[in-house]
């Protein structure tokens, strides 16, 4: 399967990793049926997995198999907020993330099925239970760094690090 990519920015968070959620849309589609059927808007929890998807990290997490583990490059780790890196450890320890729009909901509806990063809508989905996601199989993460910021030294300790030296001669 296709390398999953998620660029970071300044602005990334591990949310924004995990999974994104259209509330907007979903509230614009539960006044416009309620415009259509005279009543008050409904935001039932049939339809909660159509305003949902996966990022990169939830669909790697998702989608890895024992035999096949997905991939995901973390590009450009040192331009996240200080924080980014230790959201992911508790993530990475845990092997599983909640995604509160579903777990308001789990008494009413316990299994959404909710679209992956790589995907269109409908072609693949994975099921979440109780609004709490569980990797079945960890994906190998790779980040990359520029080295413009250090890491959390325990986050650092968690990892394999590898060096890139400049291939170019050096200059005099």
């Amino acid at each position: 399967r296709p390398v999953l990519l998620w660029p970071i920015n300044s602005r990334s968070t591990l949310t924004e990793g995990l999974y994104h959620y259209d509330a907007l849309a979903r509230l614009r589609d539960a006044q416009r049926l309620q415009e259509q059927r005279g009543r008050e808007p409904s935001l039932a929890a049939e339809d909660i997995g159509s305003y949902l998807r996966l990022g990169p990290l939830g669909t790697a997490l998702l989608t890895s198999l024992p035999t096949s583990p997905r991939v995901l490059i973390i590009d450009e780790i040192d331009k996240s907020d200080i924080d980014l890196a230790n959201d992911l450890l508790h993530v990475f320890e845990e092997g599983a993330f909640s995604i509160p729009e579903l777990l308001r909901l789990a008494e009413a509806q316990s299994e959404v099925a909710v679209p992956v990063w790589d995907s269109d809508e409908k072609s693949q989905r994975v099921l979440i239970h109780r609004g709490r996601a569980r990797c079945q199989a960890f994906p190998l993460v790779i980040l990359t760094s520029n080295g413009e910021r250090e890491l959390p030294p325990a986050f650092l300790r968690r990892c394999l690090r590898l060096r890139c030296r400049s291939a170019l001669p050096p200059t005099v």
